[in-house]
């Protein structure tokens, strides 16, 4: 998998959308977009937040979003041999379906749902407390605690238990750090494993079924397309889109590489679509938190109206109601894969589906997460700090808790936002209804922009606790 034109991840990022001002001039007229590669990168934070401001702003935002979602496509490439073909074209070969290993469940069926927030195991029925704290501080949305107290509730109704037994999933990135497959195990869920690396959980209550060797999405999609055809061949399953692999812009031909997969397999063999996106992206602000950030603003604590007026925490914090909740030191290869590849992405499913036919879709933005990626020291200082601002960092278990259950509730539901019963009125409805399940943690509830906050909190976290700054990693 390649950029076709082998641009960098910034320079194609830039070039793509720099293309959709010209194609849509007026309607992203104020994205005010850097005419020059370099300005861009250097500012893309910024600028694509008043892209996305404009886009969303605009009658035309569908349109848009398909422009940058078919320009995306075109720019892949699928190299073998020298040559390289489109993406979409080269996705039409048809091989044989790898060879695969079953492991078969050895325990009862049943997942009940637990959250282990603040040094305490919330489970069952304790939940709603979770829930109840995480919406109060507002680290979610009205519309993901709506979401979580039904799937909670659904369990509760069931003897304290989910049971997702017939149920199948195949999930791109089964061994990511935030991977729902244990969750869906427990459930009785049928989990067909795609990744470099082998199971390394046990089946559990589930079954898991693995290619023997290994799944490259990168190197051989082709072979994982015919493995999701197989696991299909009595109905269509449900596909998560999970696969992460950081550096050399990896994570957006990947992610690139999984949405076009999905499309080029179509309803027969996709029943819903599942993926997390990150807060540290161009998020469309709910009403909620966009009064709880004219608050803070209008009533900021002492040092944070001290450090506003120093220049150290930069406003605006949203464009609109777009969060500048960009963080630089990421890359714009890592924001193009979640810009166009998710969030774009993402709409375009919700209003088109596959094939013509509406698609149940799980595209919820999930809490800053300790992974291994956030190893960078900036990051695990700025950790230290973070609750000064009310931002909350979320440790693997939480967010793979949270964010689990829901998308157990988004494929569960049938009134859920992005069910494909729910038309919501029109297209446009329905692609911002998939946006309004957020647990971004308050990421979006700060009138300044979220890199500048990080940065202040790591000046805090330093004096919390400077050895973080020397820690070496594994």
């Amino acid at each position: 998998m390649v950029l076709a034109k082998t641009e960098t991840g910034s320079a194609f990022f830039h070039r793509v959308l720099r293309e959709a001002v010209g194609a849509f001039p007026t309607a992203l007229e104020t994205a005010k977009l850097p005419g020059n590669g370099k300005a861009f990168k250097a500012g893309y934070g910024d600028a694509l937040s008043r892209f996305e401001a404009a886009r969303i702003g605009s009658a035309q935002r569908l349109d848009i979003a398909r422009h940058l979602q078919r320009a995306t496509e075109a720019s892949l490439g699928f190299s073998k041999g020298g040559t390289v073909t489109p993406l979409a074209e080269a996705l039409k070969k048809e091989v044989a379906a790898p060879k695969t290993t079953t492991h078969e469940p050895t325990a009862k069926p049943g997942l009940r749902p637990e959250v282990p927030l603040d040094e305490r195991i919330y489970r069952g029925g304790e939940v709603f407390e979770a829930i109840d704290t995480l919406e109060r501080d507002h680290h979610l949305t009205k519309a993901a605690a709506k979401g979580l107290r039904w799937v909670v509730t659904k369990a509760e109704a069931q003897g304290g238990r989910l049971n997702l037994e017939g149920e199948k999933f195949a999930l791109l990135g089964a061994n990511a750090e935030l991977s729902p497959v244990s969750l869906l195990l427990d459930a009785g869920a049928t989990v067909r494993w795609f990744d470099v690396k082998a199971p390394s959980v046990s089946a559990g209550a589930g079954r898991i079924v693995a290619t023997d060797g290994a799944d490259d999405l990168l190197t051989n999609p082709l072979a994982a397309m015919a493995a999701l055809r197989e696991f299909a061949k009595d109905g269509p399953v449900h596909v998560g889109l999970f696969a992460y692999a950081p550096g050399a812009s990896r994570e957006l031909r990947l992610a690139g590489v999984m949405d076009a997969m999905v499309r080029a397999l179509g309803p027969g063999v996709v029943k819903s679509v599942s993926m997390f996106i990150s807060p540290t992206s161009p998020g469309e602000v709910e009403e909620e938190d966009l009064v709880a950030a004219n608050a803070r603003k209008a009533n900021p604590k002492w040092w944070m109206k001290t450090a506003a007026m120093t220049g150290a925490l930069k406003g605006p914090g949203s464009y609109g109601n777009v969060a500048r909740g960009i963080i630089s030191l990421q890359g714009a290869g890592y924001q193009a894969a979640q810009y166009l590849t998710k969030i774009i992405a993402a709409e375009t499913l919700a209003a088109d589906g596959l094939g013509g036919k509406p698609v149940t879709l799980s595209a919820n933005v999930a809490g800053i997460t300790n992974t291994r990626s956030l190893s960078h020291p900036l990051f695990q200082i700025a950790f230290q700090g973070a609750p000064s601002f009310g931002v909350r960092i979320f440790e693997p278990p939480l967010t793979r808790a949270v964010s689990g259950l829901l998308m157990l509730h988004d494929l569960l539901n049938p009134e859920a936002p992005g069910a494909a019963t729910q038309s919501h009125g029109s297209p446009e409805a329905r692609a911002k209804a998939v946006r309004t399940e957020q647990v971004h943690g308050h990421v979006y509830d700060l009138p300044w922009q979220f890199e500048s906050c990080v940065k202040t909190a790591a000046v805090v976290g330093m004096g919390k606790n400077p050895g973080v700054l020397f820690k070496r990693g594994p």
